[in-house]
Parts: structure tokens; sequence; C-alpha cells
């Protein structure tokens, strides 16, 4: 797996990453008390009440002087979950890259993908591609597609956000993430019956778990300070993650002594 980091010295995969996502408002009167617990920040640039280029740049500039925290840059199609539909969004990254750590795009923007690849290797930034799904969580011949699809386009990171409508789904989903966990993965279950997801996948190798601040922005997500709690708890955090995790792994992944 390549190594990845963010803030140069972060390395991305040493142990979950709790995100928190936020708008412009959010950013306009939350405290950096508020989002304390959060290991990078999500700006949802599509849930942003105004997205011309100087308000996004403003908004991105106080976020990094506020909050001092590694940033993804994200907009969201509205065939994707986006809740506007933002013209340009080309102009709107490349005006932003140098204040974001990340940025994420779905997979099936091919053109914009390839643009912001190149854009991300000039300005030596973590391109994250992101396929969602809304409706159900398809089957696994489908999913590897949509991986195979992202690595192919030259992502650092593909992130694979579906809907849980049983528990098989939710079991397909972790196997699925296992099966990649040295691949550089982000994998969400959303819903109520994808809910241990937030907190499963990450144990079992999916590098980052989104949280809320003020307002839930997917299904199914809960607050930074509940993650932040439950991974302390299960002392997952820091040190202790990478011993978690392995204990996690198939049998046949470990050697075994007598």
């Amino acid at each position: 797996m390549p190594e990845l980091y963010i803030h140069s010295t972060k390395k991305i995969g040493d142990f979950p990453l709790i995100a928190g996502s936020l708008t412009d408002d959010d950013v306009n009167t939350l405290e950096s008390s508020a989002i304390g617990a959060a290991d990078i920040i999500e700006l949802r640039i599509d849930m942003f009440e105004k997205t011309t280029v100087q308000h996004v740049k403003n908004i991105f500039c106080k976020a990094v002087d506020k909050y001092k925290k590694p940033i993804i840059a994200t907009i969201r199609s509205l065939a994707e979950g986006g809740r506007q539909e933002v013209e340009d969004r080309l102009a709107i990254f490349s005006n932003i890259i140098n204040l974001a750590d990340m940025v994420d795009v779905e997979i099936g923007s091919t053109g914009l993908l390839k643009d912001l690849r190149h854009l991300c290797d000039t300005h030596e930034k973590i391109l994250l591609g992101s396929y969602h799904n809304f409706e159900s969580t398809p089957d696994n011949n489908f999913l590897e597609g949509v991986f195979q699809k992202g690595k192919d386009l030259g992502v650092d990171i593909v992130k694979i956000a579906v809907t849980g409508k049983s528990r098989q789904d939710l079991f397909r989903l972790t196997e699925f993430t296992l099966k990649h966990r040295d691949d550089n993965i982000v994998s969400i279950s959303m819903g109520d019956i994808g809910l241990p997801s937030r907190i499963c996948s990450p144990l079992c190798g999916s590098l980052i778990t989104y949280g809320y601040v003020t307002q839930p922005t997917a299904p199914g997500q809960i607050s930074i300070s509940e993650l932040v709690y439950i991974f302390r708890r299960l002392k997952v955090l820091g040190a202790d993650a990478a011993s978690f995790r392995s204990a996690c792994l198939p049998a046949q992944a470990h050697k075994t002594q007598d």
C-alpha cells in the first residue's frame, strides 16, 4: 500500500482518522473547541450557502486559520448526494487546492477526476475517488468494478459508501473492506442497519470514518464526539490501533506459535 501523509507528518492508516463534516455556516459559527475531537475536517462545498470561488476560498482560509487541521475538499454531485449543483468544480478546486490536504470527487466524473489527478500531483495533495449508493449495497462484482475503476483512474484512496438493507449487506461490506485493507480504502454502510460500519470498518482497514458536528450529512452518521468515545473505550486510537486491527484480520493472516 503506498504510504500517504497529511500535513507531511501524519501517516494515514496508522490509526482510524475521524473526519468531521462542516458547512460554511459551521465554519463561521463554531469555535475550534467544538471540533477538537476530529482528526480531519471535510468541508462540504455543495452544502455552502454560496459557492462562488471567492466565498469558498474565504471559508477555507478561515477554516485553516481557526481549526489548524487537515482538510478534505468535497463538492458532491447531485447524482451522488450533493445538496446543490455546483458549476465549474474544477475552477473551485484549483483555487483552494493549496488550502486543502485531500480532494474528494466521485469516480463517475471521469473527466474531472483526470483533471484533478494532475492538479493533485502538481500540488502534492491526496485524491480520493468516491462512489455513493443511497438505495442498496451492490453485489461484490460491482463493488470490485468500482474499486478497480478508481485505481485505474489514479486515485490515491477509493471511498465506497453504500446503503445497508440487511445484516448480510453489512457483513459483505466488512469482508470487502478486509480484502482491500492494504489498498487504501474507505468504506461506509449508510443507514440505521449500516451504522455499525462507522465503527467496525475502520477496525478492518478503512482509513477514515465520518461524523457530524452539528447535523448529519449522510444517513446513519453519528457525532464525532461519540466516535471518539467509542474508539477510546475500545483502545483503538493512537498506538493501540494497529494491534486491534491485526486482531480483526482473518485467521490465515496471522502466524501462529506453539
